[in-house]
């Protein structure tokens, strides 16, 4: 079983208990309890910090023939808790969980490459170490463990709830790696800075991937036909065109990352502060000629720049790393 989450109105959601079960050969999924707003309505509270499932709750479920063990209905619904209680407990909590761990053996592991979907290892890859590469995402197969047995709806869900804590800033980074952009690109920086590949290209190639897969009924089998785009994809869409490309670039990464070398090895980080006047020389403007720019203008002067100084087209780190200073110190003044 699994809690479903589904828009009700601005900033509202609405949660129905969900199950996955196997038809077929194919894993669909079927509504169990429609919780409304709060699922936290389900636990009874009986003291300081004593709770329990409301039987109503449990005899409707053994009505449809769903007889879930009664710890893995309070591990659901935790999260939707008193918070009085949730603090109290929480630092009991799976004390022993480790215990009970086993690492995946090798036909089970062999089984979660076999019957995964390519697009699900890379999500999932991602938003549990931070990057997807094709080196190491075969490489990590234990992971998607958790991916099997279940509908693609059950998917979604596990997966849209882990990008909850992934910070807007990431968005392009992550979608970019995901849907695998970079193959499209024979650029050897193309995964170090993406942001300095041509936007118009990028942008082509990510929406006809978000239409391949819409279109990929391998992936969206048992899954809820849409009379448009499904809503993972059009949460994809809207991620990626409603982030500002410079708010999340991959070269602020690199620059930081070196910065945060040189400061471990010895160089002070004011160092490498950056004062306007120094932007400007750098990027080779006046103050009269970036007041009348906007921040595409230039974000565009930065890619060629940055094409030019970038360490894998034979440029200085160094170089680059100030670039992309002046770049960052001079584009919040930007429209």
């Amino acid at each position: 079983m699994y809690l479903a989450r589904t828009e009700a109105g601005s900033r509202l959601h609405r949660y129905i208990l969900r199950e996955s079960y196997c038809s077929g050969g194919v894993f669909l999924s079927r509504d169990l309890v429609d919780l409304g707003l709060d699922p936290g309505r389900v636990f009874v509270y009986s003291g300081d910090s004593s709770f329990h499932i409301d039987e109503d709750f449990l005899k409707g479920l053994r009505a449809q023939g769903v007889a879930a063990p009664y710890r893995e209905l309070e591990e659901l619904f935790f999260p939707f808790i008193d918070p009085y209680i949730k603090t109290k407990l929480q630092p009991f909590r799976n004390r022993h969980a480790y215990r009970n761990w086993r690492p995946a053996d090798e036909a089970l592991r062999a089984r979660a490459m076999r019957e995964t979907h390519a697009m699900d290892r890379r999500r999932l890859h991602f938003l549990r170490l931070g990057r997807t590469s094709v080196e190491t995402i075969d490489k990590t197969a234990a992971l998607y463990t958790v991916l099997l047995d279940k509908s693609r709806d059950e998917i979604e869900q596990l997966i849209l709830a882990r990008e909850q804590a992934l910070p807007p800033r990431e968005y392009p980074h992550y979608l970019f790696a995901v849907f695998d952009l970079q193959r499209f690109f024979p650029e050897s920086y193309a995964r170090s800075i993406p942001q300095a590949l041509n936007r118009d290209q990028m942008d082509a190639h990510f929406v006809a991937e978000v239409c391949r897969l819409a279109a990929d009924p391998e992936f969206w089998r048992g899954y809820k036909p849409a009379r448009c785009l499904p809503d993972p994809l059009i949460r994809y869409l809207i991620m990626y065109f409603d982030a500002a490309p410079e708010q999340s670039p991959a070269w602020t990464r690199f620059s930081r990352s070196s910065r945060s070398r040189r400061f471990h090895s010895g160089v002070r980080p004011d160092a490498d502060r950056m004062s306007r006047p120094q932007a400007f020389s750098i990027l080779g403007l006046t103050a009269e000629q970036l007041a009348g720019m906007r921040k595409k203008d230039l974000t565009r002067i930065y890619r060629q720049k940055a094409l030019e100084l970038h360490p894998d087209k034979g440029g200085d780190t160094e170089q680059f790393i100030r670039l992309t200073a002046a770049y960052e110190e001079l584009l919040p003044s930007l429209p």
